[in-house]
C-alpha cells in the first residue's frame, strides 16, 4: 500500500525511526544488535529529509526489526542463563546438606 503511494507521487507518513528501542537494546541486552538498530534509526531521518521514502520506510522496519531481536534475544538469554544459576545453586544447596560431619 505504502509503495503504490509513492509511486503515485504523494508522500507518505513519516515511518518512526525507532532511535529509542536501539539505545534501550543496546544498553539492556545486546549491544551488537541494538548498535545495528541505531544504525538504521539514524538513517531513516536523513534519507527522508533528501526524499529517499523508501529507503526511509525500509531502514525505519530494519530498525524495528533488529531492536526486537536484540531485546526479546537478549531477555530470553538471560532468562537461560538465570535458569541455568539456579539449577546450579539448588544442587549446591541441596549437595551441602547431605554431608555428615
Amino acid at each position: 500500500m505504502e509503495n503504490q503511494s509513492i509511486s503515485s507521487g504523494q508522500i507518505p507518513k513519516r515511518p518512526n525511526n525507532y532511535l529509542i528501542l536501539g539505545i534501550i537494546t543496546t544498553f539492556l541486552c545486546c549491544n551488537v544488535t541494538g548498535v545495528v538498530s541505531i544504525i538504521y534509526a539514524a538513517q531513516v531521518n536523513a534519507k527522508w529529509e533528501g526524499g529517499n521514502y523508501e529507503g526511509a520506510i525500509s531502514d525505519s522496519k530494519n530498525a524495528k526489526l533488529w531492536g526486537l531481536i536484540g531485546l526479546i534475544g537478549g531477555f530470553v538469554l538471560i532468562g537461560f542463563v538465570m535458569l541455568i544459576y539456579g539449577a546450579a545453586l539448588i544442587a549446591a544447596f541441596s549437595s551441602a546438606g547431605s554431608y555428615n560431619y
